[in-house]
C-alpha cells in the first residue's frame, strides 16, 4: 500500500469550500495591498511651491503623496500635476470626483495613503463625509467585482487590477462599514466551521 503524501493546511483549507478558498486568497491579497501602499512615496514639504517644483523636476512621480504641514495640504501626483484631497489646496486643484473613483480607481492606493496622512495631522478632507466615502467604496467594490467575475484570467493585467481594487475596497469597508464587517464576520464563522470539519476529517488537533 502506498502512503498518501500529507496535505498541507492551506491545501485542505483551499479544497474545503469556495468560501474557504476565497478567504485564503483574500488574506494574501490584503497583504499585497498593504505592500503596495507601503511602497508609495510620501514626502513632506515646507510649502506648496516646493511641491510644484518637485513635480516639475520629476522628483515626485505619478501616484506619489505630498504633505505640506504649514498649509494643511495633502494630495498626490496625477501624471504631472498635483491633486489635493484636503479642504486647503494652495495653488493645486481639487479632483472633479471622489479620489477613489478618479481614473476608474487607478489611484485608490494613493488616495488611501494620502487620506491617512491628512487624518494623522487632523487636516480636514474635502471628501470627509464618512457615508459618502463608504458609498464610494461600495461602488468601487461592485464595479471591480463585476469585472473579476467576467472572464477571469489571472494573466490579464486588467483583471489583476480589478481584483486589486476589489481588495482595497473590501479592506476599507471591512474596517469602516458595519454592514460589510457583519458579512465578513459571518463568512469567518462559516470558514471556522469548515476548518473544524476538515480537522475532524483528517484527525488534526489544534493547540
Amino acid at each position: 500500500m502506498t502512503d498518501t503524501p500529507a496535505r498541507t493546511y492551506a491545501e485542505r483549507l483551499g479544497d474545503s469550500t469556495p468560501q474557504s478558498a476565497a478567504a485564503l486568497a483574500f488574506g494574501n491579497l490584503v497583504a499585497d495591498v498593504d505592500s503596495r501602499q507601503a511602497a508609495i512615496q510620501v514626502r513632506t514639504f515646507d510649502n506648496t511651491e516646493a511641491v510644484r517644483q518637485a513635480i516639475d523636476h520629476d522628483e515626485l512621480t505619478d501616484g506619489s503623496v505630498f504633505v505640506v504641514v504649514a498649509e494643511k495640504v495633502v494630495g498626490f501626483v496625477v501624471v504631472a500635476f498635483g491633486a489635493v484631497l484636503t479642504e486647503e489646496r494652495g495653488p493645486f486643484l481639487h479632483l472633479t470626483k471622489p479620489g477613489r473613483e478618479y481614473a476608474d480607481g487607478e489611484y485608490v492606493d494613493s488616495v488611501v495613503v494620502a487620506e491617512g496622512e491628512a487624518r494623522d495631522r487632523g487636516f480636514l478632507l474635502r471628501d470627509e463625509d464618512a457615508q459618502d466615502r463608504i458609498r464610494s467604496m461600495r461602488q468601487l467594490a461592485n464595479i471591480s467585482a463585476e469585472r473579476v467575475r467576467t472572464d477571469p484570467n489571472a494573466d490579464d493585467p486588467e483583471w489583476q487590477m480589478a481584483l486589486h481594487r476589489l481588495t482595497v475596497a473590501l479592506s476599507y469597508l471591512t474596517a469602516h462599514d458595519p454592514m460589510t464587517a457583519e458579512a465578513v464576520d459571518a463568512d469567518a464563522r462559516r470558514i471556522a466551521e469548515d476548518l473544524k470539519r476538515i480537522d475532524e476529517e483528517y484527525g488534526v488537533t489544534r493547540a
